[in-house]
């Protein structure tokens, strides 16, 4: 009898204990775990490195060079917004001595869903996450009220054409088994704790200005690429779709449609060039590159007038225009 209530007890002060956790677990603010390639990037790219700690990026905002991958903000800086936060502090410039306030940002400018360019590929990402979540830096109460943002790849087909040298061949296999990929590390950050998982889907690929030849004056986009794109974005839904239904909850897993929020906010901009400076969206601002990289002589005398900063990312006016053709959806997807 004795070893039964000792036993009962130590039920008892356990049961308190939960109780307790949960009550010391108050609904704070939420907090944004990022993961991808540059379009999210905010500074784990090298300083070091010729690249977005360099000029001319972030002429527009905050006046410096600071780690995008553009002349102001990116789509992390619009997600954390909506949240209501400040953007989450990049992986590589933490201060291990310091609480994370609004979450970390793992994501890293050439990056893909497979090792590409860039040694980080999304796998290595959430490595570092689970990581830091086996040393405490998070509790269970910030992923209680986390989300996480996964954009990325878009490098995987840029090292997929440059390796097979533009030929199409495979690329239906190579689609289903980047997808099946990106689904398992979608599922992978949701088991670490993250309770909304959030991703993008390809952008508008044909309309970068990477993508279309120079000689047409930037005027129409590459449809096939665009087609390859579309072929992804809805393998990509179907994914998300079967992701949802095991977890048994339809809203874990959550779509951002860049794709079409891209095409309206170029759209838009054809209609609004009467009254802009930068009369054509898809001719970037910066037209002199090293390696893709924007080079400061080759700048616009007016980023913040241009819809494309360099070859691959919108300038802070195209990431503004993008955001405001998401805003729908996040209302829906994120405040439900």
């Amino acid at each position: 009898m004795e070893g039964k209530g000792i036993f009962l007890v130590g039920l008892l002060l356990l049961s308190i204990a939960d109780i307790s956790t949960a009550q010391n677990c108050p609904k704070g603010s939420p907090k944004l775990f990022v993961f991808g390639d540059s379009y999210v990037d905010t500074g784990n790219w090298p300083k070091n490195v010729r690249g977005p700690w360099k000029e001319p990026f972030g002429k527009t905002f905050p006046g410096k060079p600071n780690g995008r991958a553009s002349d102001g903000r990116v789509l992390t800086d619009h997600i954390a917004s909506f949240l209501g936060i400040e953007s989450p502090t990049p992986y590589q410039l933490r201060d291990a001595s310091k609480s994370i306030q609004q979450g970390l940002n793992f994501a890293y400018g050439g990056s893909g869903v497979f090792p590409t360019w860039a040694k980080d590929s999304l796998t290595v990402q959430i490595d570092q996450f689970e990581q830091l979540l086996k040393e405490n830096v998070c509790s269970q109460c910030d992923l209680d009220s986390s989300v996480a943002l996964v954009s990325t790849g878009i490098n995987d087909y840029s090292f997929y054409s440059a390796a097979k040298k533009g030929s199409n061949d495979g690329l239906p296999a190579f689609t289903e088994g980047l997808v099946n990929q990106l689904a398992v590390d979608l599922q992978r950050i949701n088991r670490l704790g993250v309770k909304k998982v959030v991703v993008a889907t390809l952008p508008v690929i044909g309309c970068l200005p990477l993508h279309i030849i120079p000689p047409n004056s930037y005027q129409n986009c590459d449809e096939e690429s665009n087609k390859n794109a579309k072929i992804h974005n809805q393998v990509l839904q179907k994914a998300v779709g079967k992701l949802n239904t095991d977890d048994g909850n339809k809203n874990t897993f959550v779509i951002l449609d860049l794709y079409n929020a891209m095409v309206s906010a170029i759209d838009q901009f054809r209609q609004d060039a009467a009254n802009t400076e930068h009369k054509n969206p898809l001719q970037p601002c910066c037209s002199k590159t090293v390696e893709y990289i924007c080079s400061a002589e080759g700048l616009c005398s007016n980023p913040k007038s241009s819809f494309f900063f360099d070859l691959a990312h919108p300038s802070d006016n195209g990431w503004n225009a993008i955001y405001s053709f998401l805003q729908g959806s996040l209302n829906n997807d994120l405040k439900a």
